[in-house]
Order: structure tokens, then C-alpha cells, then sequence
């Protein structure tokens, strides 16, 4: 045969198996990335630990892998991230910093690949504060009235003939008068404007620096505010509030029993009669 036909029938036989190479060298690394990919899909995952503030998420996977939480309150804004610390088969990841009785999406992504609950993110909602308020209030005893407990009457029958009467008398019952709130002192406001504002702060630092402001000294007397800001600051005037009265017991006196003396029946003496005499 010709040299060059040989040569080139050996060049298209080495294309050939050069080819055939190729192909499975791909085919092979393209199972092995599917592979990974299905090791690192996470498994098992699980909604704990939910309350008003907080829940975790976890989840398994194959192989240890690294993964980053993205969530947020709508599906399609998931602008939020709570990334892994360490490589792990065994996750769990803790969202912080949620609002009260809201809705989050979130979806796992690792690597490059995202996880999702069949093409939507998971969701979740927290626990509301209602919950929390109603648990605290329905801890608050109230006071209850202390019952007056008598002592039956009884009587003893000494042996001199003097009875003596118990009389029943109620417990001693303790009354605390209501003490009064104090109630926090607000910052004093207009009900019409003055200097174009209606805080006595304001109308105050207009007319203090009234070279470059525009309120007068005459808009600022007329306008209610003097006695209630200081005029040099322009600080809230508090005023001085009473302290509330200490709660003094009263006490409802025991009274004492006295002993009531029963008279005795003071005996009959009969008379003697003289003997008569013998004749």
C-alpha cells in the first residue's frame, strides 16, 4: 500500500479512539458530579425550636458539606443569611432577630446548588406575643379577702359557782389603702401653631436663636409655653411630683373577752324550833 494512504488511515483510527475517550472520560465525570451533588442534598429537613423571635432549621446530608440558610418574608426575596460555621454531615442552623407572628421563606444553598421543598422555599411562621402577654398576665395573683374566722361559744362551770361565757370574736383583718400612680410627665404640645410647630421645644429654639429664626418674643409669650420649657435651654420644665404615701396596715383590734361572773343562789337557812319542855 501507498505510505501516505497508511498514514492516514492511522490518523483517522487514533481520532477515532481519541473520540471514544473522550466520551466516556466525560461521561464518568459527569456521574461523579451528579454523584456529589446527590450526597449534598440535604435530607430530612426539620422546623424546630420556633417562638416569637427565633426557630432552627435542620437537615442531614451524605457528605460533609458546608451550607448558608438564605431566608426572608417573601418568596421571591430571600435577602437574608445565616451561614454554617463548619463542614458537617449533621445540621443545624438557628435564625435569629424574627419578628413576631410573621411568615419567612427560606432555601438551603450549597456550594453553587440551591435546595428548595420541590421548586418553593420552605416557610415557617413564628409564634405571636399575644401568646407571651397572656401567659404573663394570667400569672398575676389577685388579693384575696381574708375570712373572719369566729371562736364557738363555750362555757365553763367552775366549782365555786361562777360561770364564765366565751364570746366570739373575728381575726384580725388587714386593710392597705390603694396607693397612687405616678403618672409620667409628657412633653408640653399646642393645640394650634405657633412659629409653625406646635412643641414648646421647638417654638422655644426658634425664638432663642431668633437672629436666624422666626418666632418673636411676643409669639412666644402669647403661646402658652413660658413656665413649661426653660428659656435659656429649652429643656422640659418636669414638675415636681409628690411620693406616694406609704401603705400603713390597719389593723382591726382584738377585742378581749371579759369573764362574765353567773350570781349563786345564796342557800335558804330554816329555822330552828325550840324543844318543848317535860312537865
Amino acid at each position: 500500500m501507498d505510505k501516505k494512504k497508511i498514514t492516514r488511515i492511522a490518523s483517522i483510527v487514533v481520532g477515532i479512539l481519541l473520540t471514544v475517550l473522550l466520551i466516556v472520560v466525560g461521561f464518568k465525570l459527569i456521574q461523579n458530579i451528579a454523584a456529589r451533588a446527590s450526597d449534598s442534598a440535604p435530607r430530612d429537613v426539620v422546623i424546630t425550636g420556633i417562638s416569637a423571635g427565633s426557630a432552627k432549621i435542620v437537615w442531614t446530608t451524605d457528605q460533609e458539606s458546608q451550607a448558608v440558610i438564605e431566608y426572608g418574608t417573601s418568596p421571591t426575596a430571600l435577602n437574608f443569611f445565616a451561614p454554617e460555621a463548619d463542614k458537617t454531615k449533621t445540621h443545624s442552623v438557628e435564625l435569629t432577630l424574627l419578628s413576631p407572628g410573621s411568615t419567612y421563606y427560606f432555601q438551603i444553598r450549597i456550594g453553587d446548588k440551591k435546595f428548595d421543598n420541590a421548586g418553593v422555599p420552605w416557610t415557617l411562621t413564628t409564634k405571636s406575643t399575644d401568646t407571651l402577654s397572656s401567659s404573663s398576665s394570667s400569672s398575676v395573683s389577685s388579693i384575696t379577702p381574708i375570712p373572719t374566722t369566729l371562736i364557738p361559744t363555750t362555757s365553763i362551770t367552775p366549782t365555786d359557782g361562777v360561770v364564765l361565757t366565751a364570746t366570739p370574736f373575728p381575726t384580725q383583718i388587714l386593710s392597705v389603702p390603694n396607693i397612687p400612680t405616678a403618672t409620667p410627665y409628657l412633653v408640653p404640645t399646642l393645640t394650634v401653631l405657633v412659629c409653625g410647630v406646635t412643641d414648646c421645644q421647638q417654638v422655644c429654639l426658634k425664638q432663642m436663636w431668633r437672629a436666624n429664626g422666626t418666632c418673636s418674643t411676643q409669639e412666644w409669650m402669647s403661646s402658652g409655653c413660658p413656665g413649661k420649657i426653660n428659656y435659656n435651654t429649652c429643656a422640659v420644665i418636669t414638675p415636681t411630683l409628690t411620693p406616694a404615701p406609704t401603705a400603713t396596715p390597719t389593723l382591726t383590734p382584738i377585742p378581749t373577752n371579759t369573764p362574765i361572773p353567773t350570781n349563786t343562789p345564796t342557800p335558804t337557812t330554816s329555822p330552828t324550833t325550840a324543844p318543848t319542855p317535860t312537865p
